[in-house]
């Protein structure tokens, strides 16, 4: 599979992968076998090797479930520093939600959080979604890879040579 990207005028360089929720959580909870592979993947967002970015949708999942196990301060701190890591995060807008109800119609089995994600993917034209969620896979809107499959995250990460978000194309 390969990674189809588009250009974003405000950052100047290309998006090429959706960073689901459950990466971000996984990376920061407790020992889990998807923590590791979680972790790595956020270093290398932060490194610039791996273009991606997350939405607005993903901060008020991480505010939401941190509220609900009374964990805000936790929350608040996730929260920023996934802001921090994606600056700036893709905004969840009416031409997002006017996708919302065919998807919901197409994939009545998933959730409407889930397919929010898959509507801004659809019209910010990214095509590429690192999660473990593997319903998310079955829609056939985006190529999903798994956190853990590190052969087909390591196709998507850039060489040096490639520049990155520290690199000289900044």
């Amino acid at each position: 599979m390969g990674t189809d990207e588009v250009r974003d005028p405000q950052r100047g360089h290309k998006l090429t992968v959706f960073i689901d929720t459950a990466v971000i959580m996984y990376a920061a909870g407790d020992k889990h076998s998807l923590r590791e592979p979680c972790r790595t993947i956020l270093r290398q967002v932060a490194s610039g090797g791996l273009e991606a970015v997350t939405s607005a949708e993903v901060i008020q999942e991480i505010f939401h479930r941190f509220s609900a196990l009374r964990r805000l301060s936790v929350g608040a701190e996730m929260a920023r520093g996934t802001l921090d890591l994606f600056a700036p995060v893709l905004p969840v807008t009416h031409a997002v939600m006017l996708r919302m109800p065919a998807l919901i119609e197409r994939h009545a089995d998933l959730s409407a959080r889930d397919l929010v994600h898959i509507a801004t993917c659809m019209e910010e034209g990214i095509h590429t979604m690192i999660t473990p969620d593997k319903g998310l896979a079955r829609t056939g809107e985006v190529s999903v890879f798994a956190p853990d499959d590190r052969e087909a995250i390591s196709s998507l990460v850039r060489r040096p040579s490639q520049g990155g978000r520290g690199g000289p194309d900044r």
